[in-house]
């Protein structure tokens, strides 16, 4: 029995052994430096061990805040694209794998022939398709099987799932991203939700104690012991401090309506829920911030630009891999019968075939493309280096406003502890007739002011608090934590 060969011309064995050649600069993390500590040290110094805290809101032990938080996390809309973003990456990796996979395709088809050789109808000649068949009208049925094969020599194709594969996990990281951004601004919404109730809880509690001296005002004018001019005084400052109260309620209800649609849902939902006046979350734990050399694979945007620069650099090597030869193999394999139930085919045909190309001259639109992907390249690394710097500005500037704010409140703490007892004595010497009302007026307005701050030191403690959460990627602990869980592997 004769065994039949197919002879591969030789360029193309070379050609497959060159497959392992890749064009293209290889990607490597770029070396950005970072300072060795931050400038803010913490109000109580103690060295300590950082750890991740993935659930960073629980400090603050306020169950409407966690509610919140998981409803954010199931619901969010941005959350749920940023999904789709991940599968439509992955379906490009997809497709840029199989870029380089053999594809097999089906030829059928049906041809209607008529034979037109002489001899006459039902003559039977040896040209009559060769098989000695009569010169009259037939159906001819074809079924075959092609497939192609382009050959990644030069590694266009490696490049490009390389630069897919980075893709994806800029993609995830971009999720991780989004998810810090929402929980942090989920957390500061509420915050400033609490804080704007005790605003108009503050401004009300004033408004009585106002409202209290204007009747007593009015009492001693019309005893004959004061004049017209500290009941309108009095009237004054209660219409004025009433008049901090609807600014309050428009700041309240819109921020109840944003923290609807950070939960999906609509403006409304949340306005029965965080109706009632609550607390404004605080946390009293020590926050111990990680080095900046942690920043930088904590930080998930930095990891979306570190991979994005990764994705940029393979794509370089997938421009210049089209400056060299291209090598595409094609087979095919096919029957013919006159029957399509026969399972004797009258024909068979096969054909190899082989083909090499090559750009030779197009006006340097190769060239003039990688260096357009270089450029690209360049303007990411750009962007990377600018991304960790802001990063690291954020996270100083959270810790100047954390620790700076404390120092704020425990002034603004005593501010008001002095206010109201001066308030006390001056309500006494006036009721007393040994002072004037005057006095009483700059007291109340000094202590409402001073309350007023002290809440909204409160607020900002806790909000420079998420604000150092969301510069640090989610990288912050507690001091407690810090001293007693060790730090997990990382590989």
């Amino acid at each position: 029995m004769k065994r039949v060969g197919v002879h591969v011309p030789a360029w193309i064995a070379v050609a497959a052994l060159m497959a392992g050649c890749t064009v293209g600069p290889n990607y490597h993390r770029p070396d950005t430096p970072v300072p060795a500590k931050w400038n803010q040290k913490p109000v109580s110094a103690g060295s300590s061990l950082s750890q991740q805290n993935t659930h960073w809101w629980k400090n603050f032990r306020d169950p409407t805040l966690n509610r919140l938080i998981d409803q954010a996390l199931v619901f969010n809309l941005d959350l749920r694209q940023t999904s789709a973003r991940i599968r439509a990456a992955r379906a490009q990796r997809v497709i840029a794998v199989a870029a380089g996979l053999p594809t097999i395709g089906a030829r059928n088809s049906i041809n209607r022939r008529r034979n037109t050789f002489s001899g006459g109808p039902g003559t039977t000649t040896p040209l009559a398709g060769g098989f000695g068949l009569p010169n009259e009208i037939i159906d001819i049925f074809q079924l075959g099987f092609d497939a192609q094969w382009e050959i990644d020599v030069f590694g266009g194709i490696r490049r490009s799932v390389e630069s897919a594969q980075a893709t994806i996990e800029a993609e995830v990281e971009n999720a991780r991203a989004v998810t810090v951004t929402l929980l942090g601004e989920v957390a500061r919404n509420y915050i400033e939700v609490r804080n704007n109730q005790w605003q108009i809880h503050i401004a009300e509690d004033n408004i009585r104690a106002q409202e209290d001296s204007l009747a007593i005002t009015r009492s001693r004018y019309e005893a004959g012991l004061t004049t017209e001019l500290d009941v309108d005084q009095a009237a004054a400052q209660v219409a004025q401090t009433k008049s901090q109260l609807p600014a309050y309620e428009i700041a309240l209800k819109q921020t109840i309506h944003q923290l609807g649609i950070l939960l999906g849902k609509d403006p409304g939902y949340l306005l029965t829920t965080l109706g009632q006046e609550g607390p404004i979350p605080v946390s009293s734990a020590e926050v111990v911030a990680d080095l900046p050399s942690e920043l930088l694979r904590r930080r998930p945007d930095i990891q979306v630009a570190e991979r994005q620069l990764a994705a940029a650099t393979a794509q370089v090597g997938v421009a210049t891999a089209e400056l060299y030869p291209k090598v595409n193999l094609t087979a095919l394999l096919g029957f013919q019968n006159y029957q399509p139930d026969s399972l004797t085919p009258i024909a068979r045909s096969w054909s190899v075939a082989s083909a090499l190309s090559m750009p030779l001259f197009n006006w340097g639109k190769i060239r003039a493309n990688i260096q357009a992907k270089e450029a690209e390249k360049d303007q990411i690394l750009f962007a990377y280096q600018n991304t960790v710097l802001n990063a690291l500005r954020e996270v100083e500037d959270a810790l100047v406003a954390y620790y700076e704010e404390q120092k704020r409140r425990d002034a603004l703490r005593q501010s008001v502890e002095a206010n109201q007892l001066a308030l006390e004595v001056a309500n006494e010497r006036y009721t007393k007739g040994l002072a004037g009302f005057l006095d009483v007026l700059v007291l109340q307005r000094s202590l409402y002011l001073a309350e007023s701050d002290l809440a909204q030191s409160e607020a900002r403690i806790s909000g420079s608090l998420v604000a150092l959460y969301k510069a640090l990627g989610g990288g912050w602990q507690t001091a407690e934590e810090s001293r007693t869980e060790p730090r997990p592997h990382r590989s």
